[in-house]
């Protein structure tokens, strides 16, 4: 990778869907020349996927850290995998059996309801598993919020 794939990197993290020839003009390459660098960025799996960020004051977010029992990793991911509705993201974290997780709901009741099905059905699985709520979103370049700070008071 050299730098002017840096430079592509960059580009796309803030705007996934430009157009090919948008970025060989902010690149001063051609349209082509910047198509071929995306594609050998994917087929290198450096770029592995576009997504679809969307930034809504009606939500609440949560971070979710969980530290599964030796042994257990799958079964527990396996579970998390299927809660697909309020899940946005899943880590597997350094450290044996840590997991990190962001969740997003239209209510707290809603994530609160997602914690007690974690905590059931994977009671004996987990070590621990601590929760934080989102208060506020500073900065996130995923979801177009940038430099302006956007307040984020809903809280448990």
């Amino acid at each position: 990778m050299d730098k002017k794939d840096e430079q592509i990197l960059d580009i796309m993290m803030g705007n996934a869907r430009i157009s090919f020839q948008e970025l060989g003009e902010k690149l001063g390459i051609s349209r082509v020349a910047a198509m071929k660098r995306v594609r050998r960025l994917e087929e290198a799996g450096i770029i592995r996927q576009y997504n679809t960020c969307i930034y809504r004051d009606d939500r609440v977010t949560m971070m979710v850290d969980i530290v599964v029992k030796p042994g257990r990793e799958e079964k527990v991911l396996k579970y998390l995998m299927g809660r697909t509705a309020y899940i946005c993201q899943l880590f597997r974290m350094n450290g044996e059996g840590r997991f990190h997780i962001v969740a997003v709901a239209p209510t707290v009741e809603e994530l609160n309801y997602l914690l007690r099905m974690i905590q059931k059905k994977c009671e004996e699985d987990l070590a621990d598993i601590s929760v934080q709520a989102v208060k506020e979103i500073i900065k996130d370049v995923y979801g177009g919020v940038g430099n302006e700070r956007k307040d984020r008071t809903n809280s448990q």
